[in-house]
């Protein structure tokens, strides 16, 4: 669900943010490409700026290729089913909380789009073409390592919360008794 109103709690400057590293951009060039000061980018991003001019904006979604409620839309992301889409977008509390409940199959799912996310970063890092580049994508590496260590830890406790049934798979057939065998 999509709400629109982002612009009085921060959530255009956060919007910004994530569309512009999704991009790989450095504000400076998000500003040169949306005809704005790099000073205007900082302040939206900072939540200096609380209420953009919606002119500014739309030069903004212009430049992110994405439309201007993109930047100003609440949205509300709920942790189940996981995806790295949820990953990315949910705080580290909620990220925290929405392990705690999840099935193995579904951490599994997560670590596996959180290991592709990691290659994928990890490729665009060395086609960087500067040096701020660089660095947010390490900023977002970071990011995906620290997540993905932490489905890994909720899936290694979710498997010690499993009873063991190991003793089950070499038990003779179900509803057989065991009987000794007969001495000749």
């Amino acid at each position: 669900m999509i709400e629109r109103t982002g612009m009085r709690d921060g959530q255009v400057g956060r919007n910004l943010v994530e569309i512009r590293e999704r991009r790989m951009w450095t504000q400076a060039r998000l500003a040169g490409e949306a005809g704005v000061s790099p000073t205007t980018v900082s302040g939206i991003e900072s939540g200096r700026i609380g209420r953009p001019h919606f002119g500014t904006l739309r030069k903004l979604a212009r430049a992110l290729g994405v439309e201007p409620e993109e930047l100003v839309a609440v949205a509300r992301v709920e942790p189940g089913p996981l995806s790295l889409e949820w990953a990315m977008a949910a705080g580290e509390e909620e990220f925290e909380r929405g392990l705690e409940g999840a099935s193995v199959e579904g951490l599994s799912s997560l670590s596996r789009d959180l290991g592709e996310e990691g290659g994928r970063l990890r490729r665009l890092y060395g086609e960087a073409r500067d040096e701020e580049q660089r660095r947010l994508i390490k900023v977002r590496i970071r990011r995906v390592a620290a997540d993905s260590g932490s489905v890994d830890a909720s899936i290694a406790a979710q498997k010690d919360k499993l009873p063991d049934r190991s003793q089950e798979r070499h038990s003779p057939e179900a509803g057989r008794p065991d009987t000794p065998e007969a001495s000749t």
